[in-house]
């Protein structure tokens, strides 16, 4: 049930549980040299991999060798690390100001894509491919944020005419909020995905933001390794120990796409059943089956390092060899005879399969010829760069403005330029900081129409709705009355809260969400950003 909001013009991780779990692995034996050459010397190990694995496994090595694409793991990063480790100082330090930064940026790019012709089909799969794809950059479709309602994914056109594009109103309506590539977005997580490139040859961050009570997807298993870095609130987890489909490739992910989860995976105990609270760390390799939610006490944010290790897999690489080998040859490209195919192979004409088998002889000498150790490496060697190269400035220039206002200690845009107190320019600038109050007719009348359809309003998720009604009638009783967003909650009676099914649910982030929302619509005018 839903209520409108109208405006007038170790924590409690439980225990490991082992199953078995039958994947094969192996040794690569590489070839020995006495020099380390120039590339090797360049190469330096991650601080943020370092404090991951911290006594649990000496090094990365081991990580390799022992649990690397074979078992789900969990890890902590102690407090001290979390404030020693730069990288993880910037992570551990963007509060939910800094998610609000990363959800105006992504909202930017959906404004953009939804103002243009463009496919209204959107999940967490097309997403992600638009990156390898070379999805054009002028409308960073690839760093567009992904809607969750009930689990399910919502169309460019709900999200428009729902929510006017603005992840904060989908937020209140209990939506989760996933931000794909957001390494290409926040300061803080290029810098995460350059450290640990340190190490591994490439990542990159997808991020999850989950309200109480509410989970962004069902179960499911995925074509790449990842960890799970729990930043702020809590987030139930589950890994179940059954493999369905090892090492799966992209349109082998179960509870994806249509494709089902086997009953007897989920059917025994999870090999985890845990509560990450940040700090926590879990690694999950491709192919296992997890699903997560959150509890009714907060919300959750977390980060996804992802590891695409289907693309670096001798499969993926012999397979792109066969494609571009034989391609590159007009013969190969030519269609076969008819009768192949049509007939039983007996009543075709000797010289058609004569010709055919001297064909598949000549295809299979042109790829064997590649089929080399120094093939393949300079294959990954050419991806891993493509990848990188085709991410490194706009990470760069992330960590050049981070520094910069670092420095300065001022915002992007100083607020007095903006001659904005109300409308979606102001709302970028509220803070928990910020002082607000009850806007003039006049001021509500500067406000732009809103693009979504029912017009100067909200949809809010019945827990929360009547709280927020009751703070944003006290700052309409009291025209005059000055606030900092920071306070608001104080206005809430615990009484209050839980005769109105919200306890616990009225957070920081759903507070700065409405009074966002209530800036851009004209309910309410900023006055300090």
């Amino acid at each position: 049930m839903k209520r409108r909001v109208e405006h007038n013009q170790e924590s409690s991780r439980g225990k490991k549980k082992r199953n078995d779990v039958m994947l094969d692995d192996g040794e690569y034996h590489g070839a020995s040299s006495n020099n380390v050459n120039e590339k090797d010397q360049l190469l330096q190990s991650s601080a943020v991999l370092g404090c991951i694995l911290g006594k649990q496994q000496s090094n990365l090595d081991d990580f390799l060798k022992e649990t690397y694409q074979k078992l789900p793991s969990l890890y902590r990063i102690s407090q001290e690390d979390r404030e020693s480790c730069e990288v993880l100082k910037m992570l551990y330090s963007m509060g939910w100001e800094g998610v609000s930064d990363l959800l105006h940026s992504s909202q930017s790019n959906l404004d953009k894509i939804t103002s243009s012709n463009t496919s209204n089909t959107l999940d967490e799969s097309n997403a992600d491919e638009s990156m390898s794809s070379g999805a054009s950059r002028s409308i960073d479709s690839n760093t567009l944020p992904l809607f969750f309602r009930n689990q399910e994914p919502l169309q460019l056109d709900e999200i428009k005419n729902i929510y006017g594009n603005s992840p904060f109103a989908a937020y209140l309506d209990g939506c989760s909020i996933v931000n794909n590539h957001a390494d290409l977005l926040s300061a803080s997580l290029a810098s995460l995905c350059l450290d640990i490139q340190k190490s591994l040859p490439h990542a990159y961050i997808n991020t999850y933001l989950t309200p109480p009570k509410a989970a962004a997807v069902s179960a499911h298993a995925d074509d790449r390794d990842v960890f799970v870095i729990q930043v702020m609130g809590e987030k139930q987890w589950k890994v179940y120990g059954k493999v369905p489909i090892p090492y799966p490739s992209a349109n082998e992910q179960v509870g994806k796409n249509g494709l089902p989860i086997p009953d007897h995976v989920i059917q025994d105990a999870p090999m985890y059943d845990i509560t990450l609270q940040p700090g926590d760390v879990l690694y999950i390799p491709r192919g296992f089956v997890h699903e997560a939610s959150t509890s009714i006490l907060e919300p959750s944010f977390h980060c996804t390092v992802a590891l695409a290790t289907h693309d670096w897999s001798l499969s993926t690489i012999l397979s792109n060899i066969v494609q571009n080998e034989v391609s590159n040859h007009a013969r190969f490209r030519m269609a076969l005879h008819p009768d192949f195919g049509r007939k039983e192979l007996c009543s075709v004409d000797k010289t058609l399969i004569d010709g055919l088998s001297n064909l598949i002889h000549d295809a299979v000498e042109c790829i064997t010829s590649k089929f080399t150790v120094e093939h393949v490496a300079n294959i990954l060697e050419t991806k891993f760069k493509a990848h990188n190269d085709n991410v490194q400035p706009i990470r760069q220039s992330l960590m050049d403005d981070y520094y910069l206002h670092a420095q300065t200690k001022s915002a992007t845009v100083p607020f007095a330029e903006t001659c904005s107190v109300v409308g979606p320019i102001a709302a970028k600038y509220v803070g928990m900081k910020s002082t607000i109050r009850a806007s003039t007719p006049e001021e509500r009348s500067m406000a732009p129409l809103p693009i979504a359809t029912h017009g100067r309003g909200l949809t809010v998720r019945e827990e929360i709705c009547d709280a927020l009604l009751y703070v944003l009638d006290i700052l309409k009783e009291n025209e005059t009355m000055v606030v900092q967003v920071s306070q608001l909650r104080g206005y809430l009676s615990e009484d209050h809260m839980k005769q109105q099914n919200g306890t616990g649910m009225i957070c920081d982030l759903s507070i700065l969400s409405f009074v966002k929302c209530c800036v851009e619509l004209g309910a309410l005018t900023l006055l300090q950003p």
